[in-house]
């Protein structure tokens, strides 16, 4: 098989050929290149544990000849042992950097070793000190991975509508100059949903190849069936014959997982959940009755994160009629990843106020339905972004009626909420694919991909 590459001038279209032609001195044909994966921000969310395995996985499926190194902000054991079973290959380095440069010769390595340095999916644009240093020190690409840059919430609380007329009004010196400048530096900047994107365009960032790139989280697939079945033994359930539900507070109260003295912002956050959180459950309470009155099948309560354990039970069984409640299970433990996806794949419907929840039932086909609070992030908008604006409810005055419509239409038929589902899962996986494969290739999303043209 003989690769033809086509003939572009490339420096005139990207910055990332420039800078790449000029320090190896040759065409970008090279058939393996190494990433080091800069992830892992926490493992009290299982989202946020489910960015990491989720990029590794999509370079896997789409640059199989990429080898990616992850270099993680905090693993525990339960966490490295999912990475161990689900990429037994995969290269995992530890350390930080300090004025004397990486505190571990495995880093050390590693860096040495990458042609390119990606911020993995997340919240925000988190490593300003790893960013400046591989800047100034290493010289070689970087960029970022299915990123939200959400400049409004918090504080603000809006709708996803809202929060996009506010993104079109903000000036375009809104950024602080030494965050454009990283971004304006990056080689890549691939936007989890397209509210970002709007962002950093309106902010007049031209350097990276700017585009819309989903949450790696998209890409995770890995169960642990053996896990799902014990818990649905444990709890007298069937596959297919049972609901999911996934408490939230609006914000999380980082202090008290963490068993730290809050700050004036947490205390302010605080107050907000507790005039809240009534509220907010009464509407997951309703799709609750709705679905054990609908279906006459049993719900089980589950965590995102580690504080909805006692959120759930504490406060779901008050809201809840003695009927429903008899159907319902609530788990009193925080869950690993690869359990709560191997549950939510024998499921048949996940309602969630948290947002990657949504995404693994959509990875396996499963009907589900998101409910947004108005102290969200823009990250929300992935899921009209990836065609399916329906699946996201407001926790608007109209929350409770549209749930209570949605969850009677997926009891009732589900075979539309299951198209919708794999429409997610399909459009991101596209997407996915054209950031790795960009990433990977050293050429911005939409350029021509080299040709293969058959036998020599």
């Amino acid at each position: 098989m003989v690769t033809a590459y086509l003939v572009l001038d490339v420096t005139s279209h990207h910055p990332y050929f420039e800078l790449t032609l000029r320090q190896q001195g040759v065409h970008m044909t090279s058939t393996r290149r190494t990433v080091l994966l800069r992830s892992s921000w926490a493992t009290v969310n299982i989202g946020d544990v489910a960015h990491s395995p989720g990029v590794v996985r999509a370079f896997q499926r789409y640059a199989p000849e990429a080898e990616v190194i992850l270099w993680p902000v905090r693993l525990e054991e339960r966490e490295r042992s999912m990475l161990r079973h689900a990429f037994p290959d995969l290269r995992v380095v530890d350390g930080t950097l300090g004025e004397d440069g990486p505190s571990t010769p495995e880093l050390a390595a590693a860096i040495d070793g990458a042609d390119v340095l990606m911020h993995g999916s997340g919240a925000d644009a988190f490593l300003s000190t790893e960013i400046d240093w591989w800047r100034e020190h290493v010289g070689r690409p970087y960029g970022y991975f299915g990123v939200t840059v959400d400049p409004l919430c918090p504080p603000t609380m809006a709708t996803l509508p809202e929060l996009a007329q506010m993104v079109d009004l903000l000036p375009p010196s809104y950024l602080e100059d030494d965050v454009k400048d990283r971004f304006d530096g990056a080689d890549f900047v691939y936007c989890r949903e397209t509210l970002t994107l709007a962002t950093l365009r309106g902010q007049k960032i031209t350097g990276p190849d700017l585009a819309f790139g989903p949450d790696g989280t998209f890409a995770f697939d890995h169960t642990d069936a053996v896990a799902a079945a014990r818990l649905l033994e444990g709890f007298g359930l069937q596959p297919g014959r049972f609901a999911c539900f996934v408490p939230r507070l609006r914000f999380a109260p980082y202090a008290k997982i963490y068993g730290t003295e809050p700050t004036r912002e947490q205390m302010r956050r605080d107050a907000v959940n507790r005039a809240t959180v009534t509220h907010d459950l009464a509407v997951l309470a309703a799709a609750i009755e709705t679905w054990v009155r609908v279906s006459g099948l049993p719900a089980v309560v589950v965590p995102e994160m580690s504080y909805a354990v006692e959120l759930a039970q504490e406060q779901l069984p008050g809201l809840l009629s003695p009927q429903t409640l008899s159907q319902v299970r609530i788990l009193d433990r925080y869950w690993p990843l690869e359990e709560a996806t191997g549950v939510y794949a024998v499921s048949s419907l996940v309602v969630s106020m948290e947002c990657h929840s949504p995404i693994m039932a959509a990875r396996h086909a499963i009907p589900t339905v998101y409910l947004r609070q108005p102290t969200e992030t823009t990250k929300s908008q992935m899921f009209a972004d990836l065609g399916a604006p329906d699946l996201v409810i407001e926790l608007d005055h109209r929350a409770a009626a549209t749930v209570v419509a949605a969850v009677t239409d997926i009891a009732t038929d589900p075979a539309p909420a299951v198209a919708r589902s794999r429409r997610v899962a399909a459009n991101a996986d596209d997407r996915l694919r054209a950031a790795v494969q960009a990433c990977v290739a050293g050429r911005p999303i939409g350029l021509p991909a080299p040709v293969e043209t058959g036998d020599a």
